[in-house]
């Protein structure tokens, strides 16, 4: 197998060839399909059927109502989350509640899972081998709920808080046994636990509640001594006595300046009243006296007969004189009154004054003693915090007691679950389906033998194809459809070129290189190191002439089966003569391709004649593009129209830019080295200088490509070539140049 197809570089899969390749083992794929099938069919109808059952458990709180201490809201129900959910089926699936299951069921008497202790001769041999276990090792326990294990599934139905119990058993009505047993046990479990926890919660609550009670009392011993050593005294739970005092000495003190300042008022107004002898309708006003109102209406009786008189009678009758008289006395009692209320009235504001002094004092003393009892009251406030906390503590205790003794009984206990669907005894098995088994099995073994046939295929190398262009390198698919249809419309590009080249070169021979030349050349490689296919030494043959044997090898052919022996990487090949040895590397490109070499030509040179002639266009990027940095190297490949090799064109960007960045060049020839078998660099009518200059350190096989020499032209090339350090120099020309004959002169 070439290097090609082994390293898988160029090289796709055939996939009609693969399924040709089943297609043409039909007969034996479909025996096979039917022999399996029958087999299937015939092993699931002799197992023993299966029959599942299954209950479904809801996880909810079903804590009631009225037996919790902290009511919730309706319909704010408590659940458990997934996590929760997950350790209830972890729960289901321990060993104490299998085994709690399968004594309460007596499974070990049962034949399918007492089977466990008796294995079967398979069994046997293969724990004598040492491919099993031997059974005998477990205790029987062990192995029944192994083999329990074996028949039992418990999962969560995806988002909700279901569980499901599944069990199978050839026993139908085992089966169904097993998950409602499976069920009720764990719904026992958790109330049981809920009554260990309860009597756990009673036993440690009564020594707490009886420390609590201590505790309590003495908190409010200490509460009630603070208050009496300080003075702390309540009058109620919201005031204590100070607090109080001063509230009514405040309200007191309120009253009393009111009372004082009316009294006050009423002073003046009765004084400004009997200063201006107003004493009867100013008084009636402001004071309220019985004695003032009979003299008014005394007063008012005898004005009224003074009027009466006074239409009969002279103001000098002795009569209206007595009424006169009558009046100014009445006037010098109500005066005289008058003083007597104003007195009263001023008696009344003093009293008020000292009433209110006396109130004052007694304030600022209350306030002083209140500001003294601050500090007291603050510790006051902590002993009584102290007291509520130990005195709430004790209260929520006790109520936990009580519920906790209330509930001593099983059934005040319900589970945090219960079962929503009960498991009934199955009417059909779940397994073996024979139907279903033997098309599954049909369809496993037709596309195990298909891929068996097709892997075959491809390991012997039957179902790859050359594919057009390198993998892993070249990604460029702008050429891809061109080089399909130039491979279509010529199957044999080869015979194309010759025909191409003998337009050109009339005298060019087709050629190609064979097998057996392929390996002639690589026995002369081996043995005498291929030396005629060299130029002799330059000191071996005059300056002024090149003289070549008649018969040596310096074809096409040749130098492509030198290059395949000798596993050449890069090959740098000079064309004096310009166009006419460009068009010589193009058909060398060709024929290595042809080859099955996966090889690659560089065109370097100014014309781009090689880019002409391969490329599928002329405006594709190429080398003078990735020196300058305007696209990858992958960018820049591209197929060959006429053959599987590929072009690195000339570019698009002028080369005088590129040649700015010329020192990039061996980076990229160890790119494209690493992935081609053979890269082929055509660099046109070069210099030895520009050649060492571009490749640098490389060790590369350097190539004269000539079509007609001329002695001189090549001579001069050959010189300079050796002057600069090119030992070994190959010639190749298209074919059948007659060169002169002069003896003893060697070349290739």
């Amino acid at each position: 197998m070439s290097r090609r197809e082994s390293s898988g570089q160029d090289v796709d899969i055939d996939i009609a060839r693969l399924f040709a390749a089943v297609w043409e083992r039909r007969i034996a794929v479909l025996s096979l399909v039917l022999i399996v099938a029958a087999a299937a069919f015939v092993v699931s109808s002799f197992i023993s059927p299966r029959f599942l059952g299954e209950t479904r458990i809801l996880i909810e709180n079903r804590e009631p109502v009225f037996s919790e201490s902290t009511p919730r809201e309706t319909g704010q129900a408590q659940f458990l989350d997934e996590r929760g959910v997950a350790s209830q089926v972890e729960i289901i699936n321990s060993t104490d509640l299998i085994a709690a299951v399968a004594a309460k069921l007596d499974l070990a008497d049962q034949p399918e899972f007492s089977a466990a202790a008796h294995p079967s001769m398979l069994t046997s041999i293969m724990a004598a081998v040492g491919l099993s276990q031997d059974p005998y090792t477990s205790p029987p326990e062990e192995r029944l709920i192994d083999t329990f294990r074996e028949h039992l599934t418990v999962y969560q139905v995806s988002n909700s808080r279901v569980i499901v119990i599944e069990f199978w058993s050839t026993d139908k009505q085992l089966a169904a046994d097993v998950a409602n047993t499976m069920a009720q046990t764990y719904l026992a479990m958790q109330s049981g636990a809920k009554l260990v926890s309860n009597v756990d919660a009673t036993a440690w609550l009564e020594p707490e509640i009886a420390e609590l009670r201590d505790r309590v009392r003495l908190a409010e011993e200490k509460v009630a001594d603070y208050r009496a050593e300080f003075g702390l005294l309540m009058v109620d739970d919201n005031a204590s006595l100070a607090s109080r005092q001063l509230s009514d000495i405040s309200t007191e003190l309120g009253r009393v300046r009111a009372e004082k300042a009316d009294a006050q008022a009423r002073a003046v107004v009765v004084k400004q009243a009997v200063e201006r002898g107003e004493t009867s309708e100013a008084l009636s006003n402001f004071v309220d006296s019985d004695v003032i109102d009979r003299l008014r209406d005394r007063q008012a009786d005898i004005q009224s007969n003074i009027a009466d008189l006074s239409v009969t009678l002279l103001d000098g009758h002795p009569r209206i004189k007595g009424l006169r008289s009558q009046l100014r006395d009445i006037n010098a009692q109500i005066k005289a009154e008058a003083g007597k209320i104003l007195r009263g009235l001023e008696n009344q504001a003093e009293l008020a004054r000292l009433r209110e002094e006396e109130l004052v004092a007694q304030l600022n003393a209350l306030k002083a003693d209140s500001a003294r009892a601050g500090g007291e009251e603050v510790e006051l406030r902590a002993l009584e915090r102290e007291a509520t906390a130990q005195r709430d503590l004790l209260e929520a205790y006790l109520s936990r007691y009580r519920e906790a003794a209330s509930r001593s009984d099983r059934g005040n206990l319900p589970a945090d679950a219960r079962v929503i669907a009960g498991a009934i005894v199955p009417a059909k098995a779940y397994f073996p389906k024979p139907i279903p088994i033997t098309i599954i099995a049909a369809l496993a073994t037709f596309l195990l033998s298909s891929i068996v046939i097709m892997l075959r295929e491809l390991f012997a190398g039957q179902g790859l194809r050359p594919v057009a262009r390198p993998g892993p390198v070249a990604e460029d698919r702008d050429f891809e459809p061109e080089f399909i249809a130039a491979e279509s419309q010529a199957p044999d590009p080869i015979a194309e070129q010759a025909e191409f080249d003998r337009e050109i070169l009339p005298d060019a021979p087709e050629e190609r290189p064979s097998a057996e030349m392929v390996e002639m050349h690589h026995n002369r490689y081996e043995s005498a190191n291929d030396s005629s296919l060299y130029t002799a030494p330059v000191s071996e043959f005059p300056t002024d002439a090149l003289i070549v044997e008649p018969d040596a090898e310096y074809s096409v052919s040749a130098v492509a089966g030198h290059l395949i022996a000798k596993q050449t990487p890069i090959a740098v090949v000079v064309s004096p003569e310009g166009d006419k040895g460009s068009t010589v590397s193009v058909m060398l490109a060709r024929m290595l391709a042809n080859e099955g070499q996966q090889t690659l030509l560089v065109d370097m040179t100014g014309s781009a004649c090689p880019s002409r002639m391969m490329a599928p266009q002329s405006d594709l990027p190429g080398i003078t593009n990735v020196l300058a940095g305007e696209c990858t190297t992958p960018e820049a490949l591209h197929a060959d129209r006429l053959s599987n090799a590929h072009i690195l064109p000339q570019g698009t960007t002028d080369p005088i830019k590129a040649m700015d960045h010329s020192s990039d060049l061996p980076r990229v020839l160890d790119a494209i080295a690493d992935v081609y078998d053979i890269v082929v660099i055509e660099c046109g009518p070069a210099t030895s200088e520009g050649v060492k200059q571009l490749l640098g350190e490389h060790n590369v096989e350097m190539i004269f490509s000539v079509v007609q020499p001329e002695e001189k032209l090549i001579t001069d090339y050959l010189t300079d070539f050796y002057a600069e350090g090119f030992d070994n120099l190959l010639m190749m020309s298209p074919g059948a140049a007659n060169p002169p004959n002069r003896p003893g002169r060697t070349a290739a």
